[in-house]
């Protein structure tokens, strides 16, 4: 972002499965253990990310094979998303973190005519995040800036069978690699479930007493441009609760499914904030701005289209007769003389 926003789509994924079981989402919290297990999975999945840069993959579709690379890429360029859950192994095995679920996808989209410095300019706008991102993001606020590092806080929010608001702290940090490729990295450093949003008792829940929806998160954006446009991909990790033993075969769906919905929004808010960003205004014309500049290369008149971009346009006087004069001085009632 700089942090970007939403740093994370994913506070609503757990929310959505628990939901159907209010019941057995019971207080939890994570243990020291889960919490390293957690730690650990982020260090690799970033390990992981460097490695692919140093390669060339930038982006995540860029390390498959060119059959699979050029079809996902096509897909990116007819304005789809591409949507993918992802594991990052540990020694080759499944990764394992003891009392608690990760959450791992990447979503990449591209947009057609924009710019980088378009893109982070949307990202970076914490004061109309609540708008761009409206209804899942309810607070955000830079509280601090130094250099390429940012604090700020943000306030998820998701309704599902159950309404679920979590007050995220995040550290970010920005990377330019390059004048057309960025990266920013933004991992919480505290999160708060609210209890009774909107109402006059709103308070926040203690570790203990969460629902244990959401326990840590952080997410990876890679900003490139190229191709006539940006590509926007967001990679999220996000760790919560188990899911209570017997029930597995009921919500495991929802965890495959409802992260791919939330990243769509996310990837559509953010192309749709860009695209209008993108939208360049009516250029006038360089003869027509000769106009203003006093150039003495010969004017020309602002089209229709452009009028309305000169307030202070208006049309040059009749080409005059050799010897006669526009001066006001010299005409009376109609006529004129020679000077």
């Amino acid at each position: 972002m700089r942090p970007a926003i939403f740093r994370s789509t994913f506070p609503t994924v757990l929310v959505a499965a628990f939901a159907v079981l209010p019941i057995i989402a019971t207080a939890h919290e994570p243990r020291p253990e889960t919490l390293t297990a957690f730690n650990r999975y982020r260090e690799q999945t970033q390990a992981r990310m460097d490695a692919d840069r140093l390669a060339g993959h930038f982006l995540y579709f860029e390390r498959y094979p060119e059959p699979h690379r050029q079809s996902v890429d096509e897909q990116l360029r007819r304005g789809e998303f591409y949507l993918e859950p992802l594991h990052t192994p540990e020694d080759d095995h499944k990764f394992s973190v003891p009392g608690g679920l990760l959450h791992h996808w990447v979503g990449i989209a591209f947009i057609s005519g924009a710019t980088l410095a378009q893109t982070r300019a949307v990202l970076d706008d914490y004061a109309h995040h609540t708008e761009t991102y409206f209804p899942e993001v309810r607070q955000s606020k830079l509280l601090l800036q130094n250099g390429n590092r940012r604090e700020v806080f943000l306030q998820f929010y998701s309704k599902t069978l159950v309404t679920a608001v979590f007050n995220v702290n995040m550290t970010s940090d920005t990377t330019d690699y390059s004048p057309t490729r960025t990266a920013i990295r933004a991992c919480s450093t505290r999160v708060a479930e609210v209890e009774d949003y909107g109402k006059s008792g709103e308070h926040e829940l203690r570790p203990a007493d969460s629902h244990g929806y959401l326990w840590d998160l952080c997410t990876w954006w890679n900003i490139e441009e190229k191709n006539g446009g940006t590509y926007i991909q967001v990679e999220a990790v996000e760790l919560s609760r188990t899911v209570p033993f017997g029930f597995g075969w009921l919500i495991n769906p929802l965890i495959r499914n409802v992260p791919k919905t939330f990243l769509s929004h996310l990837l559509n808010a953010t192309k749709k904030a860009v695209t209008a960003k993108s939208a360049a205004p009516e250029q006038i014309s360089a003869s027509a701005l000769n106009i203003f500049t006093g150039s003495p290369s010969p004017p020309s008149v602002p089209t229709v289209a452009e009028r309305p971009r000169c307030p202070s346009w208006k049309p040059p006087p009749a080409t005059l007769a050799p010897g006669r004069s526009s001066s006001p001085l010299h005409r009376r009632a109609g006529t004129s003389r020679r000077v």
